[in-house]
């Protein structure tokens, strides 16, 4: 019931006095959405020793069907629902979120291009700008100007911003060496067909460490990277059966509705790709139960439990710089 008239009066207070009331809008000089629209990002202020940095999610476009006006499977400008309803992470007037105080820099997503892309591509009578990458660059730019010495810092993303948060995170390891640095991607774990044509149409950015092969599943980043930055923290967390990431794998697949052959060979993939990185002890993983696409902007963030462990404490716990426990059903 308290986080319920929390959330009445965080959003009474944004209904009244605007979202400027809570978080700061910064435009990126030459920044882009998709559709050619202009970039912002948001900043909560807080601790200037603690740090979120937080990619928004929204989908992914590689071809023509996914990509055109009509589809809905990516963000095609600047949208901050997830600022509004203010749930989960997002719930600035909670004590128990393990953020509470932390400033927080919201990156969003509006690209279809997992926040790497560099290119503009022409689908045939129509032009989608993937632009992530330049717009992340900006925001990472404000970012190390501004917050030069954080103490915690804590990479994260939901859906497409997992994939955000890890292809990144190099760079953020090597800004805050001296940072206690979590890496947490939620509900991205990369499960993706042998021909996936989608990084080659965006020329990403990929993370600039050695021992990275040309074409990287994310898997191997984590993996990569775990062992290049042995202080940091690394962790994943999804559903066994993730509607979301099973409905993109069939469009990969070229299903409008994914099959229950392809919901099987996205969750033992899923599996694989959880437990790769696990060769390191600075990698942790949260799989629970179900269906449900991603956590951390959700109320069930406060509730989740698998056997004994709540996902609050393994989330504090990464918060506060310490490996939790491997958590799987």
């Amino acid at each position: 019931m308290r986080r319920f008239l929390a959330l009445l009066l965080f959003l009474g207070l944004a209904l009244a006095q605007g979202l400027e009331a809570f978080w700061k809008a910064v435009e990126v000089p030459g920044g882009l959405c998709s559709d050619g629209s202009p970039y912002r990002f948001y900043v909560s202020p807080g601790d200037p020793k603690r740090l979120v940095l937080d990619f928004q999610g929204g989908g992914a476009c590689w071809n023509a069907a996914t990509c055109s006006a009509e589809s809905q499977t990516y963000r095609k400008r600047v949208d901050v629902q997830e600022l509004l309803l203010a749930q989960g992470i997002y719930n600035r007037l909670s004590a128990a979120n393990p953020f509470a105080g932390w400033t927080h820099v919201f990156i969003p997503y509006c690209t279809g291009d997992l926040h790497v892309g560099r290119a503009t591509v022409d689908y045939g009578g129509f032009r989608v700008h993937h632009q992530g990458a330049r717009n992340v660059q900006g925001v990472l730019d404000y970012v190390f100007r501004n917050y030069t010495n954080p103490e915690r810092v804590f990479v994260t993303g939901c859906s497409a911003g997992a994939y955000g948060a890890v292809f990144w995170a190099d760079r953020v390891l090597a800004a805050y060496k001296e940072a206690q640095v979590a890496v947490c991607g939620d509900a991205g774990v990369g499960v993706r067909t042998e021909g996936f044509p989608g990084f080659a149409v965006w020329n990403p950015r990929l993370p600039e460490v050695a021992g990275l092969s040309p074409n990287p599943q994310v898997a191997e980043i984590y993996l990569v990277l775990a062992r290049a930055f042995p202080k940091a923290r690394f962790a994943q967390y999804t559903t066994a059966l993730d509607g979301t990431q099973v409905f993109f794998y069939g469009l990969m697949k070229g299903e409008r509705t994914p099959s229950e052959a392809t919901a099987r060979e996205w969750a033992e993939g899923a599996q694989r790709a959880l437990l790769l990185p696990a060769q390191v002890e600075n990698y942790t993983l949260y799989l629970a139960p179900g269906s449900q696409h991603c956590i951390l902007p959700r109320p069930e963030l406060y509730t989740l439990k698998v056997g004994e462990v709540a996902f609050l404490d393994w989330l504090r716990s990464l918060a506060e710089g310490k490996t939790p426990p491997r958590v799987r059903p």
